[in-house]
Parts: structure tokens; C-alpha cells; sequence
């Protein structure tokens, strides 16, 4: 009952920015399209057909077709599953690696050091070039790119649960909690991470907009995904050499990643906002 109080507290502050719960319908809106992609695209994503190639936007093309004759729109929907999916999957890496990391640290002064050290060593490196070279080392391929989008963001997240368990580890009730002879592993699932979750939240939803970004990057430079897959960052590499006849090629699935990122921003923002109100004052 507890739980469930504390959810609806934070859902009435959630309603509260409007901002915030407009991004969230729209979130929800390109999942729902992503995961109905194969019922709500008219074409399949590489249909090709010389004799509609490069249709400028219309009734029977809205969003008009490629240099190829696929269908803009098609290529758009099933996209989405390839943004979103490393959205997600790149940031889940990234909070449990980095989550453990940060816990490790901080709960464990003899391996604080070494583990700050190492992650102040990749932090060095600039993320995308890192991201780069994971990328180039593995192979280009779905996976991977989600992989090196993950880990080029892990150092992030092991610094910012290595401060919310700093701070958490001690509370009395932690300290109650290690007096009645509970052992390391019980007080850290159980007291100090529920208790530090409220900021990994919100760090990893404005991280998804950043992992979207990182890899549309990557796939416009080649290193993403390849074709024939639709991935809007690979899109926008395609359409990139019609930018001067034929701009709605790049404009289309910029304003997707536009959308979505905005999205994931102000959805970040109110997060943060209801989990701890005072950061808003």
C-alpha cells in the first residue's frame, strides 16, 4: 500500500507538467508504432520500385519516396523500432554496468579508487570516438552498436550512483539495518538502492536521448546499422547527397529524432521534478 501511495504521489506531480505529459503520449505513441510497425506501413521498408523513385511528398506518398523508390513513411515506422530499441537496450547496458560499478565504490572504499580512476580514464576519451572504436572493433551490426553506444556511457552513470549511494549509505536507517546483523549484499538491494533509484531514473531517461543521438551519429558516419535497414540516423546519411532537389529525404527523419529526443527531454525534466521537488524551487 505503501508502494502504491507513493506512485500515485508521484503521478499527480507528474500530471502536473503539462510539458512532461505531453512528451510522455508521444513516447508512447512512437512505441506503439514501432511495435504495430508491420500492420501500420503501407510498403515493406525495402520495396524497392525504379518507376516511383524519388516522388516528392503526396496522396499516395506522404512523406515521399527514396532515390530507390521506397516508400518514406514505410522506412520512417520501421525505423522507429531500430531508434527506440537502442535507445533502450544502449541504456539499460549502461545503467547496469554503471550501476554496479558506482555501488561497488561506493560501498567499498578499498576499490573506490581503482574504479574512479578507470572510469576517469574513459571519460578522457570523447564518447563518440570511443563509441567509434568499439564499433569498428566489433563489427557494424545491431548489437554492437548498442553495445558501444552502452558502455561509452557507463562512466556517467557509475559516477552518478557512486554519489546517490555516498549519500544514502549513511542514513541511520542503514546503519539500523547493519546493527541487527544484515550483511553487505541485503543492505545494498534492500535499503540504500531503493533509496538512490529516484536519480538513476531520471539520469537514464535524458541518457536515451543522448544513446538515440549517439547512434543515429554513428549510423550517419557509416558506423551504425547498414542497409537496407532503416535506422533514421542511416536515413539521413542517405538522403544527405539530394539535400538541394530533394530536402524532405533528411528533413523527415530529422524531425523524428527531433521529436522523439525533445520527448525523452521533457519527460527527463518531470521526472526529476516529481521525484524531488526540491531541485524544481
Amino acid at each position: 500500500m505503501k508502494n502504491h501511495s507513493m506512485l500515485s504521489e508521484i503521478w499527480r506531480r507528474f500530471k502536473k507538467n503539462k510539458q512532461a505529459l505531453v512528451g510522455l503520449i508521444v513516447l508512447i505513441l512512437f512505441v506503439l508504432i514501432a511495435i504495430f510497425a508491420d500492420q501500420i506501413a503501407p510498403y515493406g521498408y525495402d520495396d524497392q520500385d525504379a518507376s516511383r523513385a524519388m516522388i516528392a511528398p503526396c496522396a499516395e506518398h506522404i512523406f515521399g519516396t527514396d532515390n530507390l523508390g521506397r516508400d518514406q513513411l514505410s522506412r520512417l515506422i520501421y525505423g522507429s523500432r531500430y531508434s527506440l530499441a537502442i535507445g533502450f537496450l544502449a541504456v539499460g547496458i549502461s545503467v547496469i554496468t554503471g550501476g554496479i560499478l558506482g555501488v561497488l565504490a561506493a560501498y567499498y572504499p578499498k576499490l573506490d579508487n581503482i574504479i574512479m580512476r578507470c572510469m576517469d580514464l574513459f571519460m578522457a576519451i570523447p564518447q563518440m570516438l570511443l563509441a567509434m572504436c568499439i564499433v569498428t572493433a566489433l563489427g557494424s551490426s545491431l548489437f554492437n552498436l548498442m553495445l558501444a553506444v552502452g558502455l561509452s556511457s557507463t562512466p556517467k552513470f557509475a559516477r552518478v550512483v557512486r554519489a546517490a549511494v555516498m549519500s544514502t549509505r549513511e542514513q541511520e536507517f542503514v546503519e539500523a539495518a547493519r546493527a541487527i546483523g544484515a550483511n553487505n549484499w541485503r543492505i545494498i538491494v534492500h535499503h540504500i538502492l531503493p533509496n538512490s533509484i529516484s536519480s538513476l531514473i531520471v539520469q537514464a531517461t535524458l541518457a536515451m536521448a543522448g544513446a538515440i543521438i549517439s547512434a543515429s551519429a554513428l549510423s550517419f558516419l557509416g558506423f551504425g546499422i547498414q542497409a537496407p535497414l532503416p535506422e533514421w540516423g542511416a536515413m539521413l546519411s542517405t538522403g544527405r547527397r539530394y539535400i538541394r532537389t530533394e530536402p524532405y529525404l533528411t528533413v523527415i527523419p530529422g524531425l523524428a529524432i527531433m521529436v522523439v529526443v525533445y520527448a525523452l527531454n521533457v519527460v527527463g525534466d518531470g521526472l526529476r521534478d516529481c521525484l524531488d521537488p526540491r531541485l524544481k524551487k
